[in-house]
């Protein structure tokens, strides 16, 4: 009996969730709430079963031992992050953010270059090296699409960017384009075999019961 009741909650879900190709309407609605609201909740009982906890039963073992001490750095970051509800010393929260924003985009920095430019360079195939020029060069101008310092001012007094960092993003805008555009139809067709296997399983499941 449970689990047909689940089989009819996934096949509602399910329907509530591709309701959304007639328009935004209430049924859709909650289900996203549905959705956000148990990964909110999962994520919070993995945050505390794998983090929380571990941290609190080797601080409660050996107070004063060094690993359990440099704990208290993250503390009191969180802490002060945590203090920007109160706007009386919602400031202290500031110094967490700038170390939130710097170290992430280091990392991004840093991903883009490891992850997706330097590959392309050193893995260029011999028979086409064209190829992984043009690809590595249009990689280049989409990251330089995302630079906003202006070089030159006009006449007037305000700054513009240069010739060729406006030609550039220009590129690398048509680039993120073309990319994105492929990412929708993919997602597209992948939610379109979804909803086939989902109904498939509900069908051979339904038809098995009855």
């Amino acid at each position: 009996m449970i689990e047909f009741a689940g089989l009819i909650i996934g096949i509602l879900l399910t329907l509530f969730i591709y309701s959304y190709l007639i328009g935004d309407n209430p049924l859709y609605r909650i289900s996203v709430h549905l959705l956000v609201g148990v990964s909110a909740a999962y994520a919070v009982v993995v945050v505390i079963q794998q983090v929380l906890l571990p941290i609190w039963r080797q601080v409660q073992a050996n107070p004063a031992s060094t690993d359990s001490v440099i704990w208290l750095i993250p503390i009191l970051f969180l802490l002060m992050l945590l203090a920007r509800r109160l706007p009386s010393v919602s400031w202290l929260g500031n110094t967490t953010l700038a170390l939130l924003v710097g170290v992430g985009a280091a990392v991004a920095l840093i991903g883009s270059l490891t992850g997706t430019l330097w590959p392309q360079i050193v893995n260029v195939q011999p028979a086409s090296p064209l190829q992984g020029l043009v690809v590595a060069i249009l990689t280049i101008c989409t990251l330089l699409a995302f630079q906003f310092t202006m070089l030159r001012p006009r006449s007037s007094g305000s700054w513009q960017p240069a010739m060729w960092q406006r030609s550039i993003s220009a590129v690398g805008r048509i680039v993120v384009t073309v990319t994105f555009g492929a990412l929708f139809a993919t997602l597209l067709s992948t939610g379109l075999i979804l909803l086939a296997e989902r109904l498939n399983y509900f069908i051979t499941e339904l038809v098995q019961r009855f």
